[in-house]
C-alpha cells in the first residue's frame, strides 16, 4: 500500500507544479499580450540633475518631472515595461545614449509598419550646459547654448533625423534642436516668462490698473546674474525684456516710480543692464538693494518702496533679510488685503478664510506724510516677488515677506506629456487643448501655465500635491 501511494502522490505534485507553470504562462502571456503592447515605448532622456535634498534649491527638477511622467504614462496605459528612463551629464554622454537607443531600435521600428505595436516616441530635454542658471530657477529653463553644445546638438539633430526615418516619433523639452522639427515641442519656461509672471503679479496686487498719477507706486526691478558667462548675462537681459513687456505702460504713465530712477519713463527693452548687477552673494544683494534705497549700512531710513521683483527666490530671501535688517515692517498681506496672515494659517490648517475688504488708496498722497502712511518715508513692507519655489523660502511665503514665488507645474506638464506621447503612438489626433500652434521649430507646442504660489493658494499648490510639507512651511 505504501509502495503504490507514493507515485500517486509524485503525480499529483507534479500535476500541480504544471497547473501553476500553466497559470504563469498564461499571466506572461496576458501581460505581452498584443492588446498591452499596441500602445507602444516611450524612452526618456533628460539630464542628471543630481539630486538633492537642500532645501534652498528650486523645486523644479528633472527627476521630479520623471518620476511624473512614468506616473502618468502608467495611468494612461503605458506601463513600465514599455518605458525605458535615460540620465546624463552632458550632451556628449546623451548623444551616445540616444545613438546607442535608436541603433538597437530602428529594426523594430521598421518591422513594424503593418501595426502600431512597435511605435515608439521619444522624450527628449537636451542636456545643454545650464550654468548656474538650473541653481537658481530650477532644472527647466531654455538657456542660449554654447558653441561647444551647438556642435553636440548638430550630432543630435543627426541621430533624431534617423529615428524620424525609422517611424520613431519626437516630444522635445526645454531647448529646441536646431536642425530638426520634433512633432511636439515643450518649452517649459524662459527667462522671459519667468520676468512676466512676476510683473503681472506685482500689477495684481498693487492693483496698478487703479492707481493715479497723483499717488503712484514705488517699485524696484533686480535682475541678478552669477558671472559673465553669456548664458547669464543673456538670460538676465531676457528677464528684464519680461518684466517690462508688462511695467512699461505704467512707468510711462506715471503710476509707477522707481526710487532709484534705474528706470523712468523712457526707459526700453534693450536698458536691462541699468537694473542689472552680479548676485554671487547675499553680501552683494545687500549692498545693491541699500544703494537702490539710498540707505547705506550704517543708516536705517525708511524709503517708501511698494514693491520689489527679485527675479529668483535666492535674491528674494536676501532682499528680505536686508528689508528686516532697515527695520521695515508689517507684510505684504498688508498691502491692499483680501486674507490676513492668520487666515493664511488656517487656510493651510485647515480651518475657514476669513476675508478683509479691499480698501482702494485716496488718488493724491497726503500733503504730509509720515512713518505710518505709505507715501514718501515709509516703513511699510512691500510686495517681494522670486522664482523657484525654495523650501527654505516657504516660511517667508507663509507669514508675507516675500510675497509670491512661481515655478513650473510637473504634475500638469506630466500629463500632457503623457497624453502626446500614447497619442502618438497610436496614431491618432493632436487636437488638444493644451497643444498650441507652433513656430517653425515644431509642429505643435506643449503650453502649460506657471504657477504663481503666495500664502493664500500654498496648501493647493505645494502642500496637497506634496511638494512641500507643513513643517517645511514652518506650520
Amino acid at each position: 500500500m505504501v509502495t503504490s501511494t507514493l507515485p500517486r502522490r509524485v503525480l499529483a505534485a507534479l500535476t500541480g507544479v504544471l497547473i501553476i507553470m500553466a497559470t504563469c504562462g498564461c499571466g506572461q502571456a496576458k501581460q505581452h499580450s498584443p492588446a498591452a503592447a499596441d500602445t507602444g515605448d516611450v524612452a526618456i532622456f533628460t539630464p542628471d540633475d543630481g539630486f538633492t535634498l537642500a532645501r534652498d534649491v528650486p523645486l523644479n527638477t528633472w527627476h521630479r518631472l520623471v518620476d511624473a511622467l512614468r506616473e502618468e504614462l502608467d495611468g494612461q496605459g503605458i506601463d513600465g515595461d514599455h518605458v525605458e528612463v535615460h540620465t546624463d551629464s552632458d550632451l556628449d554622454s546623451q548623444n551616445e545614449a540616444l545613438q546607442d537607443y535608436v541603433s538597437d531600435r530602428t529594426g523594430d521600428v521598421r518591422g513594424s509598419a503593418e501595426g502600431r505595436s512597435g511605435a515608439t516616441t521619444l522624450v527628449l530635454a537636451p542636456a545643454v550646459a545650464h550654468h548656474d542658471l538650473s541653481r537658481y530657477y530650477g532644472d527647466y529653463v531654455t538657456a542660449a547654448t554654447s558653441q561647444e553644445d551647438a556642435e553636440a546638438l548638430d550630432r543630435m539633430a543627426d541621430t533624431l533625423t534617423l529615428a524620424r526615418e525609422a517611424g520613431m516619433r519626437v516630444v522635445l523639452l526645454g531647448n529646441a534642436v536646431e536642425g530638426f522639427t520634433p512633432d511636439v515641442q515643450v518649452p517649459l519656461v524662459s527667462a522671459r516668462q519667468i520676468g512676466q509672471m512676476q510683473a503681472e503679479q506685482l500689477v495684481s496686487k498693487l492693483r496698478l490698473d487703479s492707481v493715479s498719477r497723483g499717488n503712484p507706486k514705488y517699485v524696484e526691478i533686480l535682475v541678478p546674474y552669477v558671472g559673465e558667462e553669456e548664458q547669464s548675462l543673456q538670460f538676465a537681459q531676457e528677464a528684464f525684456a519680461g518684466v517690462w513687456s508688462v511695467l512699461a505702460g505704467y512707468f510711462r504713465s506715471g503710476k509707477v516710480i522707481s526710487p532709484s530712477l534705474r528706470v523712468t519713463a523712457a526707459t526700453g527693452e534693450d536698458d536691462w543692464e541699468q537694473v542689472a548687477f552680479p548676485a554671487d552673494s547675499a553680501a552683494d544683494v545687500d549692498a545693491e538693494l541699500r544703494q537702490r534705497l539710498g540707505t547705506p549700512a550704517s543708516h536705517t531710513t525708511h524709503v517708501r518702496i511698494d514693491g520689489i521683483i527679485s527675479m529668483d527666490d535666492s535674491v528674494a530671501k536676501d532682499v528680505c533679510d536686508t528689508l528686516s535688517d532697515l527695520k521695515y515692517t508689517g507684510s505684504a498681506a498688508d498691502i491692499n488685503p483680501s486674507i490676513s496672515i492668520g487666515d493664511v494659517v488656517g487656510s493651510i490648517t485647515g480651518r475657514q478664510d476669513v476675508h478683509k475688504q479691499q480698501v482702494p488708496d485716496p488718488t493724491r498722497a497726503p500733503a504730509v506724510p509720515d512713518e505710518s502712511s505709505r507715501d514718501g518715508s515709509s516703513s511699510q513692507w512691500p510686495i517681494v516677488t522670486g522664482f523657484g519655489a525654495y523650501i527654505s523660502n516657504m516660511p517667508d511665503i507663509v507669514n508675507g515677506k516675500q510675497w509670491m514665488t512661481g515655478l513650473v507645474d510637473m504634475d500638469a506638464n506630466a500629463h500632457a506629456v503623457a497624453d502626446v506621447c500614447v497619442r502618438l503612438n497610436a496614431g491618432t489626433s493632436l487636437e488638444v487643448e493644451y497643444l498650441e500652434q507652433a513656430d517653425n521649430t515644431a509642429q505643435g507646442a506643449v503650453h502649460v501655465p506657471l504657477t504663481a504660489v503666495s500664502a493664500g493658494n500654498l496648501k493647493e499648490t505645494l502642500i496637497d500635491p506634496g511638494y512641500v510639507t507643513l513643517a517645511d512651511a514652518g506650520l
